[in-house]
Order: structure tokens, then sequence, then C-alpha cells
């Protein structure tokens, strides 16, 4: 099994998980993140992830959830649940985001400009302006400000 930490030095967490689980389907991974729950464990479980867990769950927690996506199970905590529940019905917000969007968002709220994004995802600032503007809409929000006060606290957006 693999336990993978959605924010990685220089890489993306999510295009490392679909490459995992391109180059190895059966091959299951376990979800690490800082990142609150509802607005990326669905997005890993989507993508082939077996579980998602928060760096600060309890140590027995990530003890149960390692033990059982190396079995072959597929962990989830109550709010993920409640998550996915979720998104089987109407997807707003950072749900509504696609792969590439979602990229842009996590970006934007660490602070990168549109040129400093474009130059980690390679292209070019008008498609990450694009992009922004995207996702100002579907988040409701209306400046980056607001996106990164957004990204903190979903549910008040």
């Amino acid at each position: 099994m693999v336990l993978l930490d959605i924010a990685l030095p220089g890489l993306d967490g999510l295009e490392v998980l679909q490459q995992i689980k391109q180059s190895d389907p059966s091959l299951p991974v376990l979800m690490l993140s800082t990142y609150p729950e509802r607005q990326y464990a669905v997005r890993c479980i989507k993508l082939g992830a077996a579980g998602y867990l928060n760096k600060s769950a309890d140590p027995d927690d990530m003890l149960a959830a390692v033990r059982k996506v190396a079995a072959g199970g597929v962990y989830v905590t109550p709010s993920t649940a409640e998550a996915l529940a979720a998104a089987l019905g109407t997807r707003t917000g950072t749900e509504a985001l696609s792969h590439r969007e979602h990229q842009v968002f996590r970006l934007l709220t660490l602070g990168r400009s549109v040129s400093e994004i474009g130059a980690q995802l390679k292209l070019a600032p008008n498609t990450v302006s694009t992009y922004r503007a995207r996702i100002l809409e579907k988040t409701g929000t209306k400046n980056d400000v607001e996106l990164a006060l957004y990204a903190r606290n979903p549910s008040k957006g």
C-alpha cells in the first residue's frame, strides 16, 4: 500500500495518485493531508484512493485506516461518508471544479500568482486566468482574498 500526501514539494499528490492508479490499479493508496476532508476526500476517492485521512486524526484511527487499506478495504470517516453521499447529489463549490480547476484553486489559495501557477502547471497565464474566473464563479467568491477565506471554511461560502 502507499501512504500519500496531497501536498508534496514540487508535485501535486492528486496527480501522483492518478499516475499510481494508471500504472498499478490494484495498489491501494491511502491519502493523508492537512486539507479539509470536505474539499479533498471525495476527490481523492473518485481518483482511486482507498481512503482519506486528515493528519490531525487520532493515532488509533490512523492505524485502523492503514490496516484496512493494506488489507484491500476502503477507509472513510463518517464526515467523508457524508461528503460522498452529498457528492452523489448536486455538485457545488469545490466539488464542481474540474481536476485542473482544482489544481489552480489550491495554488491560488496558497498565494501563488497567475504567472507562477502557469509556470508550475505549464499553462499560459491567460489559461490560468480563465480557470481562475471559473473557480470564482463556481465558489461564489469575488476575488482571491474571498477565495482563500472560502478555502478555509467552504460551508460559509
